[in-house]
């Protein structure tokens, strides 16, 4: 029986997935307005908007949902999309594309939708996500158009056990396990504590830097 609901599961995480993918190939590359890049069956969870390739013009990203999405089990709604739109004279192109930037509705766990917000800043596009129960976890993934693409550049993920308040200086570092990536030039950041909120690793160091990765090939790990 276990077997079988793990097929069923597999097999059904493969549709979706399948079916995002036909969902952005039949995303227009231009249109009027942000709207004409929405597909049908599909809503805004958020839009964001600010330069992104240094023309002086804000350009657009959307943030989507399937109006269905609630209708279905854990695990089993329609993928949400990230999509990224460069303002023209005319109207928009559609300049980056995503189905796995966003996580999904039951991804926070007890927490919820670990949904947290699109953000530009300075040409920076950050993903944000934030999620738990008693342990909670927080995700930062930042893209940079570069080379006609945008591409992963830096990741942060920290995490933390809210039932102690480390002897009254504050909920945070109980268990507090923190990762900052800067892809560009390799550098790491670590910093770790145990549940009594003592310091067990701290470093920074320099990785040997992998080629970046583009939005449209990025997964959560």
């Amino acid at each position: 029986m276990v077997k079988s609901v793990k097929i069923i599961a597999f097999f059904l995480s493969l549709y979706f997935s399948s079916s995002a993918q036909e969902v952005l190939l039949n995303i227009p590359v231009t249109g009027k307005t942000i709207a004409s890049f929405i597909p049908k069956g599909y809503d805004t969870i958020e839009v964001a908007r600010g330069d992104l390739n240094k023309d002086g013009i804000a350009d657009v990203v959307m943030a989507l949902k399937n109006n269905g999405e609630d209708s279905f089990e854990m695990d089993e709604e329609p993928k949400r999309l990230l999509l990224i739109l460069f303002q023209q004279k005319a109207g928009y192109k559609l300049a980056g594309k995503s189905e796995n930037a966003l996580m999904c509705r039951a991804c926070g766990g007890m927490y919820g939708d670990p949904y947290n917000g699109i953000i530009i800043n300075k040409g920076i596009l950050s993903v944000t996500h934030y999620g738990g129960s008693n342990w909670r976890w927080f995700d930062i993934q930042k893209f940079r158009y570069q080379q006609n693409g945008f591409f992963l550049i830096g990741s942060t993920s920290d995490s933390h056990w809210i039932g102690s308040d480390c002897n009254g200086k504050g909920i945070g570092d109980s268990g507090r396990k923190f990762q900052d990536m800067n892809w560009l030039t390799g550098e790491e950041e670590v910093i770790e504590r145990d549940e009594n909120c003592r310091l067990i690793k701290k470093t920074k160091r320099k990785l040997t830097r992998s080629p970046l990765i583009k939005l449209e090939s990025f997964e959560h790990e």
